[in-house]
This record gives C-alpha cells, structure tokens and sequence, in this order.
C-alpha cells in the first residue's frame, strides 16, 4: 500500500522557517518533519511513499535526491568518479515525488495524484468515492 502524505502547503503558522524552506523540511533535531513522519510510517511496514508537492517542491526534491551522499560516510576517486560508500545507511523507502501545483488545494492535490496513470493503476493506492 502507498501512504500519501500532502506536502505542499506554505506553512504560513510558521513563516519564520516557511520563507526559507517549505513546512515538511523544518527540522527536528537532525532530520526534517517529513522524514520523521515517513519513518514512523516505516516503524509499521509503510514504504512506499507517493509526496504530493507544491510550495517550494525543489527544497524536498533536492533532499531525496542527496539522501544517500549526505547521510553516508563515502570515498570519491577523481580521476574516475567512482564512489564508494563506507557505512551505508540504508532507508528500504520507495519515494515517488509529484509536483502537484504551487496553488493547488488538498482536493486537487489528491485527484493530480489519481489521475496518474503511474500511480492510480495501484489498486491500493487510493479509491475515491463522490458522495452527493
């Protein structure tokens, strides 16, 4: 199954840390608030994340995408740039990141989501009913 976690909004409540980085990327001790909802998450055999992004989507985008380097000792050859990691930190996290839109509400983030043919074709990853 895949957790959806919203993480898109401005965080306005904390705009003394919301300029800089987005509210999922405040910190907490060494890691951010996002990490440490996806590794309690983890902690029950959830990990498979589908991010829905929108403000500043690059701030979360940039952390997953230097994950590995950064939270692992690693040695670089420079005449090959090979790299060799000396103490892997290993997270087993699937993270699929989508921007869905700077402006876009909780239910327009979550129907861009279904409307993926990449991720709505996962019978568990959401099913939506329309009451009226």
């Amino acid at each position: 199954m895949k957790v959806v976690i919203l993480a898109g909004g401005k965080g306005t409540r904390i705009a003394e840390y919301s300029t800089r980085v987005p509210k999922p990327m405040v910190e907490i001790g060494e890691y951010p608030i996002l990490w440490h909802i996806m590794n309690w998450y983890a902690k029950f055999g959830y990990n498979d994340f589908v991010l829905a992004l929108g403000y500043k989507a690059q701030v979360i985008k940039e952390f997953f995408l230097n994950y590995y380097a950064l939270n692992n000792d690693f040695e670089v050859n420079l005449s090959t740039g090979e790299i060799k990691y000396i103490n892997k930190q290993n997270r087993n996290w699937k993270v699929t990141l989508v921007d869905t839109g700077l402006d876009t509400m909780t239910g327009g983030r979550i129907k861009r989501l279904a409307s993926n043919p990449q991720l709505s074709s996962s019978a568990s990853f959401l099913r939506l009913n329309v009451l009226s």
